[in-house]
Formats: structure tokens, sequence, C-alpha cells
């Protein structure tokens, strides 16, 4: 049976770069788009690679055919690439180091977020950060040092919200899409549209339908959970944070049973959120 191109991707990364890292991997990748040139290769790998390695965002000749969709980016292969990668260099504050800032979470950063203006690794640190996952400069690794209880205890490890690889094949972005749906979870409804709120102000309205991408819209939202995040629980120790949460059901507990009391209808149901703490 034919592998899949994801797997002879795969197959190709793994065997390249325990070798040389990203750079025999870019190497490897060069030498194979090259041999890919003509027209008789076809196969999915081969175009896949062939496209090119690079982050980019510019738009295809036709702008109107359809989203805007990034190519697959070689340097994030890397294992090391969540403690290596470039974070910082640009005009988006952020550092590896120490808890979040209120600097790197205002509204112009989530701006450049969902703008395109700072790299995939630059979101997924300042959302690491801000779920507690602190950066050992001496092991050079990522440690759940402080991270909620709750999400803990089924990410001990910092997950790709964003899938910075950038291939979409079900065996390489699950994980990816599954850690990403489990944050969206943890937004109570009433603000799960905090981001357009704190960004129409500045311009941001939103994305139109027809140029969403997995990555434009994963960056949504981890602003929106940052969003939340900054507004909801920045500052507070998880125990302040349960007893928010008991005095806030015991006043919606109240206020139903006054509306029952004066035989207005109750709705009970209530969309399912798992908090992080």
């Amino acid at each position: 049976m034919t592998s899949s191109w994801p797997t002879a991707l795969a197959a190709l990364t793994i065997a390249i770069l325990p070798q040389g890292g990203v750079l025999a991997f870019q190497t490897a990748h060069q030498s194979f788009a090259a041999s890919c040139s003509s027209s008789r290769c076809s196969s999915p790998v081969h175009r896949l690679l062939a496209s090119g390695s690079d982050a980019s965002t510019d738009k295809s000749d036709d702008d109107n055919v359809g989203p805007d969709i990034l190519q697959p980016f070689v340097p994030a292969l890397d294992p090391k690439y969540s403690v290596r990668g470039p974070v910082g260099e640009g005009k988006f504050i952020i550092s590896r180091t120490g808890p979040p800032t209120a600097e790197e979470m205002s509204n112009e950063q989530m701006l450049k977020i969902v703008k395109i203006e700072c790299n995939d690794l630059e979101v997924n640190t300042l959302v690491w950060k801000c779920l507690g996952y602190r950066f050992n400069e001496e092991e050079e690794k990522w440690e759940p040092t402080e991270v909620f209880p709750n999400w803990k205890e089924r990410f001990p490890d910092p997950p790709d919200f964003i899938g910075m690889q950038r291939v979409y094949s079900r065996e390489v972005d699950q994980p990816s899409l599954r850690s990403n749906q489990a944050l969206v979870r943890s937004i109570p409804p009433g603000n799960k549209q905090s981001l357009k709120t704190q960004l129409k102000p500045i311009g941001w309205k939103g994305y139109n339908y027809k140029e969403l991408t997995p990555n434009k819209t994963r960056r949504a939202q981890c602003a929106n959970w940052i969003v939340f995040y900054r507004e909801e629980l920045f500052g507070y120790t998880v125990e302040e944070l349960k007893e928010r949460r008991r005095l806030r059901k015991e006043a919606e507990a109240a206020a139903e049973a006054k509306m029952r009391e004066e035989g207005k209808e109750v709705d009970t149901w209530k969309p399912p959120v798992k908090e992080v703490f």
C-alpha cells in the first residue's frame, strides 16, 4: 500500500533532522524541489515541497480564487524550534522568559496577531506564558511550573495551538486542532466575542469569510483567549478564581429563582465550558 504524502514528508523529516537539524532539511528540500521542476513530478509530497518552504503570506495571482493558504513551514519541523525559533526579534513584544506582561497582552499586540504581523511561534509563546508554562533557559525547555491545574492535567507540555508546520493533514495537524479546541472551550459564553469588542475601536472588525484559513482562525481564537485571560484571569490566584466562580454561580442561581417566583420562563441550558483552572 502506498503511504500518504504527509507520511512521506514525515519520513523525510525524521531521516534528516536528527543528522543536521533544520539546515540539513532545508538543503535536502531544495535539492528535492529542484528535481521536481518538471511536469512529470506530480506526487503530493513532491508538489508540497516544490511549492516552497517559506512562511509566506503572499496571495496567489488571482486574489479572488479563495483564501490565502500559507505554505508548509520547514523550520517548525525541527523538534527544537519551540525553544530556539525567533521570538521578539521584530515589532511584536514578547520574551520567552518570565510570566506574561500587560504590554505583551495589549490590544495592539492582539491586532498584530490577527493581521499576521508576528510569527506563529510568538503567538504560541504568549499563550503558553498566560497558561503558566515557564521557560527554563539553562535546560532549554518549557516547564508547567505555574500551569492551571485542569489544563496541566491534560497538557503537561505546551501544545502547538496554531499548527506551526502548516501541514493540515489529519495525522500531522490533529494535536494542534484538539489543543486549540480545548482552549476555545475554556472561554465562557460572555467572553466569546471579546476580541472583536476590543479591536473594533482600533480598526479590526474580524476576517471576511472568504479569507479564512486554519492559520487565521486559530490566531483569532488564541488572541480572543488572551483577551479573556487578561480581563478575567490575570493577576488572580487559582483559589481566588474558584471563589469568584462560586459567587458568580450563586448570583446566577438567585437570579433564576427570582425569575421563577415572578412566573418567568428560565432557560436552564448553558453551553459547556471547561475552565483551565
